[in-house]
């Protein structure tokens, strides 16, 4: 194998265990718990030394039980990609007392957005992207078993989006959201045409709500074909929410507009204590 080219503004692990003055198991556990940001480059971690001067900087106030840069720390490993990691940071979280609910809304979801922003602004480019995605996913998937309570379920809630949305990640967060309020969901995910929208909800047994979830704007016209389907087979609340959503006044047909996940509980809870 060859050796590493020398570049002053990075180090390898080891280099890093050096300066740190630790074992290199515990520069590579920084690593893999999202502490320390590093990159793949061949078989080995490559860190940015202003990186390393960032984390040997002390934060001016101590950290509460919980409250460390979750998000943060899984952001770095969704980037990398680093799937084994991104899962550390999440057990490490929950560990720490961060339940698995609070991981989807104040962890999973702002590092999703940074990643989104991250691709706008061409600080990564799609593939990048993708990838980060993927781990986000993969996290996703392990954190679902934990969100199915046992008890008398409340009802259905059907969750999708418009034929125009291509991102189906923040749906399958907001569908165990409510999987863990004791709801039976159903995850019609992104790029749906209305009228298969509309023949899921007319299918449902027991239905509590509809949730139309969209990350990108200009979506107007097909939000309003989508309400109008389901509302030509439904009179059922439908809630409207999502990155995507502006500031302009519900549009016909919608209940509700909820711009966070804790918005679509809530506005939930309120439908069914107005039934």
């Amino acid at each position: 194998m060859s050796a590493r080219t020398p570049d002053p503004t990075t180090l390898t692990l080891h280099e890093v265990a050096e300066e740190l003055g630790v074992h290199y198991m515990t520069a590579y556990r920084y690593v893999r718990l999202g502490m320390l940001p590093a990159r793949r480059e061949g078989r080995g971690w490559v860190i940015d030394r202003e990186d390393l001067e960032a984390f040997r900087t002390p934060a001016s106030e101590p950290t509460a039980r919980g409250m460390a840069p979750w998000d943060e720390r899984l952001l770095n490993r969704m980037l990398s990609p680093d799937d084994a990691g991104a899962w550390s940071v999440v057990e490490a979280a929950m560990a720490s007392g961060v339940t698995p609910q609070r991981v989807y809304t104040t962890m999973i979801a702002p590092a999703l957005t940074a990643v989104g922003e991250m691709w706008e602004d061409g600080d990564i480019d799609v593939a990048q992207e993708h990838a980060a995605s993927q781990v986000a996913a993969h996290v996703i998937a392990r954190l679902g078993p934990m969100m199915m309570h046992r008890g008398v379920r409340r009802g259905t809630i059907i969750v999708g989006s418009t034929q125009t949305e291509r991102h189906d990640l923040p749906l399958a967060i907001i569908a165990d959201l409510f999987r863990a309020q004791r709801f039976d969901v159903i995850d019609l995910g992104a790029n749906l045409p209305p009228e298969s929208f509309a023949a899921a909800v007319a299918r449902a047994d027991d239905l509590v709500a509809v949730a139309i979830g969209i990350t990108t704007r200009d979506q107007e016209d097909e939000v309003s074909r989508t309400v109008s389907a389901i509302r030509s087979v439904s009179d059922a609340p439908i809630l409207l929410g999502g990155g995507g959503v502006g500031d302009a006044p519900a549009p016909s047909g919608v209940t509700a507009v909820t711009r966070t996940a804790d918005d679509a509980l809530a506005a939930v809870e309120g439908i069914l204590l107005a039934g």
